[in-house]
């Protein structure tokens, strides 16, 4: 009775409709699909020769259908391609304060961080400002985008916003006398005006500023994103020497930075804490290195040459990627407002964050699949055309007898 009891508790814990369900489904598909195929061969054949038959045509079957995986990435997937943190620099990368830890000797080329004052001027050891390069090399256009701020759609939006909350919500602006509003500094006079607009124009004063910071704190991978041709003519002119690196953008070293910042929070380094200081950080550029070479135009020639060099090297050069990162200046959160825009700290040092691509093995279960399935079909055709050489031979030899 114990036996049945502790047999009757097993069966119940197994989930049949995730395990056992699944299981006989794959069973039974087989057996009716492929048994039913194998029964008709043999019938007509024998059963030694259908069985043979079935498996090789099982095993064609599978070498196609494993060719497709690897050709396209689905089916039997393995590992994916990702990056990997190989070590972090705190400081100017080519420069080592601690001669037991040195930095990664790929680092010596990196520029030094430190923004320069002056843009142009050879003899600093910096970095110069996306910003101060888009004032130099930059048109009227480019001038243009980055001083204007529409101070007429801020408003027009906050006070959209405003009016579609309720009256209880903590987030709709005081209509009364606050402690916010009495510390706002407006320009105009609060004579002639209620509070409620007293209190809008400082959150559009708030707004305004917040951008005109963002666009102040333009990065140089930013820039590359939106103006390459600005920061091809600042390295042509020797202000912004990279070395071996290439500056990337920030869309293109996105998974990269989100590597580097999930390492980050989770090393010993202050980030991701609760407490009354910054725990964040502002990324602030990102350089490549190695990789297979890009495309230099969207010619017709250059795509096909670039597509032939490519497919034809045997093995992928190993491509680095650097993210230096700031801590942030930490602003108290306010109640109903959102959170102010990350402001990098220039009293602290930045932060290099070396990482490789793995490539991974992600078409490598559909390869080894398609080698196998291959093989044993060649093993299978080999009998059969084996035993179609041993039947010849024997009804040749009945025919002489």
């Amino acid at each position: 009775m114990g036996s049945v009891l502790a047999a009757v508790n097993t069966m119940a814990a197994i989930s049949f409709d995730n395990e056992i369900r699944g299981l006989l489904t794959v069973l039974l598909g087989a057996a009716i699909l492929m048994g039913s195929v194998w029964l008709i061969i043999s019938t007509n054949t024998g059963f030694r020769l259908g069985t043979l038959i079935a498996i090789s045509a099982i095993f064609g079957w599978t070498v196609m259908m494993a060719f497709i995986w690897s050709l396209y990435g689905i089916g039997l997937q393995g590992a994916r391609p990702t990056w990997e943190v190989q070590a972090i620099h705190i400081g100017n990368p080519s420069i080592s304060d601690n001669e037991a830890d040195p930095p990664p000797a790929i680092l010596d080329d990196l520029p030094n961080p430190i923004p320069c004052e002056t843009l142009g001027d050879q003899d600093q050891d910096c970095l110069p400002k996306a910003i101060e390069v888009v004032r130099v090399l930059g048109n009227s256009q480019h001038n243009d985008e980055l001083d204007y701020i529409d101070v007429e759609a801020i408003s027009a939006d906050v006070t959209a916003f405003n009016d579609a909350l309720a009256d209880g919500d903590p987030r709709k602006l005081m209509t009364g006398g606050s402690e916010e509003a009495q510390e706002c500094e407006f320009e105009k006079s609060p004579n002639g005006t209620s509070v409620k607009e007293q209190y809008l124009e400082c959150e559009v004063q708030r707004l305004a500023e917040e951008q005109r910071i963002r666009n102040e704190d333009l990065t140089l991978s930013e820039l590359k994103g939106v103006a390459p041709e600005l920061t091809d003519d600042a390295e042509r002119l020797g202000w912004l020497a990279l070395g071996d690196w290439n500056l990337e953008t920030t869309q293109a070293a996105g998974e990269a930075i989100t590597a580097a910042s999930d390492y980050l929070v989770q090393a010993d380094l202050g980030f991701g804490e609760s407490d009354d200081q910054s725990n964040t950080f502002v990324v602030l550029n990102a350089y490549q290195q190695g990789g297979k070479p890009d495309r230099l135009n969207n010619g017709v020639w250059e795509r096909v040459s670039n597509k032939v060099i490519t497919s034809a090297m045997p093995r992928h050069p190993t491509n680095y990627t650097v993210v230096q990162v700031q801590r942030s200046i930490y602003h108290p959160p306010v109640a109903g407002q959102a959170p102010s825009p990350a402001e990098a700290d220039t009293e602290e040092p930045v932060i290099s964050v070396l990482l490789r691509r793995n490539l991974g093995r992600f078409r490598l279960p559909g390869i080894l699949v398609t080698i196998g399935s291959g093989l044993l079909f060649l093993a299978s055709l080999l009998m059969l055309h084996t035993r179609d050489l041993e039947v010849r031979r024997r009804l040749e030899g009945e025919g002489s007898g």
